[in-house]
C-alpha cells in the first residue's frame, strides 16, 4: 500500500518535499501541490498514535497505547492462561 495525500485546496496530487524528525514517533512533512496553477505548499504531521500489533523487538523509550480491540484480545488470551 502506498500512502497518498491530496491538496486540500484543488484536490490534486501533492509530493513530499522534505520531512523533519520531531520525536521518536512524530515527523513533520512539507508537501507541495503538483498543480502549477495551485502551487499550495503545506505542512502535515505523521505520528504513530497506537499499537495494533506489539513489536517483537520493543523499544523501551516508546510508549504507544494498545488499540482498544487489541487490548481486549490480549486480556482474553491472558484469561485463557489463568483458567
Amino acid at each position: 500500500m502506498r500512502f497518498t495525500i491530496d491538496c486540500p485546496h484543488c484536490k490534486g496530487r501533492v509530493i513530499a518535499r522534505s520531512s523533519r524528525y520531531m520525536s521518536i514517533t512524530l515527523r513533520e512533512i512539507v508537501f507541495v501541490c503538483r498543480d502549477p496553477e495551485c502551487g499550495h505548499t503545506f505542512v502535515a504531521n505523521l505520528e504513530a498514535v497506537r499499537t495494533l500489533s506489539p513489536s517483537a523487538k520493543p523499544n523501551e523509550a516508546i510508549r504507544l497505547p494498545l488499540s482498544p480491540h487489541v487490548r481486549e484480545r490480549v486480556m482474553k488470551q491472558l484469561q485463557l492462561l489463568v483458567d
